[in-house]
C-alpha cells in the first residue's frame, strides 16, 4: 500500500508541476519534401495528360502513345528486283514443274497469306521461311519479353509470334562451306555484328495476331448465376476497337515490341535492373498485309535517351528520347526476287548482304531446261526394264545413279581423255551444268 501511495502522489506532483509550467511543446513534424518531376521526364509527361490513361500495359496502347514517343516515317516500296519478260533474255520455254525450293517457298507463303490458318502454323511458316531466304543468319528466342518501367517490371509485357536473335557462330564448317558455294556474293558480314548474341533484333507479328491478343486481353468474369456476362462482354468489344488505330500500318504495339527489345540489349538482367548501359540499339519489326500480298519492314534505333526516360521516371533524359520509325513495303510476288527485296529492307545489319543485281533462282545447277526435255523423252522411249532375280540380289542401299548424273558423267569421261577442252568442238552441254545463267524468269505467280 505504500508503494502504490507514493507512486499516486508522484503522479499527482507531476500534474501540479506540469500546471504551473505550462503544457509540454509538440512534437516537430517531420514534412516530406515533395519533389517535382523534371520537365521532359515520364512522370511530366503523365502529369500534363492527366486525363488519358497512359499508364498502362503495352496491349492498351492507342494512338496517344505514339504521338508521345515517337513518329512513323512511310518510304517507298521495296518493288525491286523483280524478273520481268521485257528484262529477261529470249529462252525456251519453261518446265512445268519449278524447282522443289520454290514450291517450298510458295507453300510457306500461301500459309502465311491464308484467313483460315492458325496463328502457331503461321509462326511456324515465317520462321522455316526465313531459314530458307536466310540460312545461318538468324536464330529463334524467346517470343515474350518483359518491360521495365522505373522500379517495376511489367511481365511478359510484348508478345510476338516469332523473334530472332543473331546467330552466333556457324552451325559446321560443311554448312559454311555449302553456303558460300550456293551463293557466292553472300558475305558473312553478320559475324562482325557488335552486339550481343543473346538479345533480339526481329520480330514477327501479323495483324490478325495483333487483333486477337487485343480482344482477348480483357478478362470478363461471370454472372453470380455462373451464366455468360453478355454486357461486361460488349463493353469489353467496344474498348478493344478504340485500341485499333486509325492507320493500320502505323500501329503503337509497333513502338512498345522495339522498346521491350531494346531493353533486352541495355539491361544485363532485366528483372533485377542491374547492369544498365543505355546506348542507341537498332531493331526491326516484320509484319504482313494480306489485303495486297507484302511484308510490312519496321527499322527504327531506339536512342539511349528513351531507354533512360523509362529507366528513371522522374529525370529528364539527355537528348530526344522519341524514336523514328521507318516502314515499307515488300511485295511477296513473284518469289524470285524475295529474297533480295526482304534482305533490302531488313538491312545488312541483320540479314546480311544480298546482291539486288544477281537474283537467286534456287536452281539444280546440274540439271537444264533442256536436260529435263531430254531426260523425260528418253524415259518416255526407254522405260525400265522389269525386275530380275538378279536385281532382287543386289543390295537396297546402294544409291542408283540418275539419267542426268549418268549422262553427265559419260560425258566428262568420254571427252575427258579423248578429246580437246580448248576445241570449239568441246560440247556445251557440260558447260550449261556448270554455271547458271543470269535473268533466268523462274516461276511468277
Amino acid at each position: 500500500m505504500a508503494s502504490k501511495r507514493g507512486i499516486g502522489e508522484s503522479i499527482a506532483g507531476d500534474a501540479i508541476e506540469g500546471e504551473h509550467n505550462g503544457p509540454a511543446p509538440p512534437r516537430p513534424i517531420k514534412r516530406r519534401k515533395i519533389k517535382s518531376p523534371e520537365i521532359g521526364s515520364l512522370y511530366d509527361i503523365l502529369h500534363d495528360h492527366a486525363g488519358s490513361s497512359l499508364y498502362v500495359p503495352p496491349f492498351c496502347w492507342t494512338d496517344q502513345h505514339a504521338a508521345l514517343l515517337g513518329r512513323f516515317v512511310q518510304r517507298p516500296s521495296q518493288n525491286t528486283p523483280s524478273p520481268s519478260a521485257s528484262s529477261s533474255p529470249q529462252r525456251t520455254p519453261q518446265p512445268q514443274t519449278p524447282p522443289t525450293k520454290i514450291r517450298s517457298i510458295g507453300g510457306f507463303l500461301d500459309k502465311i497469306l491464308a484467313t483460315d490458318c492458325s496463328h502457331i502454323h503461321e509462326g511456324s511458316a515465317i520462321q522455316t521461311l526465313m531459314a530458307y531466304l536466310f540460312p545461318f543468319r538468324l536464330d529463334r528466342t524467346t517470343s515474350d519479353l518483359s518491360m521495365r518501367c522505373g522500379g517495376h517490371q511489367i511481365v511478359y509485357a510484348v508478345r510476338c509470334q516469332v523473334m530472332w536473335k543473331c546467330a552466333r557462330v556457324l552451325r559446321s564448317f560443311a554448312s559454311a562451306t555449302a553456303s558460300i558455294t550456293s551463293s557466292s556474293s553472300t558475305s558473312l558480314s553478320y559475324l562482325d555484328f557488335n552486339g550481343p548474341f543473346d538479345t533480339p533484333i526481329l520480330a514477327y507479328i501479323s495483324r490478325s495476331h495483333l487483333n486477337y491478343l487485343r480482344k482477348n486481353c480483357f478478362r470478363i468474369s461471370t454472372c453470380p448465376d455462373g451464366s455468360f456476362n453478355h454486357v461486361i462482354h460488349n463493353l469489353q468489344q467496344l474498348r478493344s476497337r478504340k485500341l485499333i488505330p486509325k492507320n493500320l500500318d502505323e500501329d503503337q504495339y509497333i513502338i512498345a515490341i522495339m522498346i521491350a527489345m531494346a531493353q533486352q540489349h541495355a539491361y544485363t538482367s532485366l528483372v533485377s535492373a542491374r547492369g544498365y548501359a543505355p546506348r542507341d540499339i537498332r531493331v526491326a519489326v516484320m509484319s504482313v498485309s494480306r489485303e495486297d500480298a507484302s511484308f510490312i519492314v519496321y527499322k527504327a534505333v531506339v536512342p539511349a535517351a528513351l531507354l533512360d526516360l523509362f529507366h528513371c521516371l522522374d529525370k529528364a533524359p539527355s537528348g530526344d528520347p522519341k524514336i523514328t520509325v521507318e516502314y515499307q513495303r515488300v511485295p511477296i510476288w513473284p518469289v524470285l526476287g524475295l529474297k533480295e527485296r526482304l534482305g533490302q529492307a531488313l538491312g545488312k545489319d541483320i540479314v546480311g548482304e544480298v546482291d539486288p543485281n544477281c537474283m537467286e533462282t534456287y536452281e539444280d545447277p546440274w540439271v537444264s531446261e533442256s536436260d529435263n526435255e531430254s531426260l523425260n523423252k528418253d524415259a518416255r522411249a526407254d522405260p525400265l526394264p522389269p525386275k530380275s532375280s538378279t536385281s532382287r540380289t543386289s543390295s537396297p542401299s546402294t544409291p542408283r545413279a540418275t539419267p542426268a548424273k549418268r549422262k553427265a558423267l559419260s560425258e566428262v569421261f568420254n571427252t575427258s581423255f579423248s578429246e580437246d577442252r580448248d576445241s570449239a568442238d568441246f560440247p556445251s552441254e557440260l558447260a550449261k551444268r556448270r554455271c547458271l545463267e543470269e535473268g533466268r524468269v523462274g516461276v511468277v505467280q
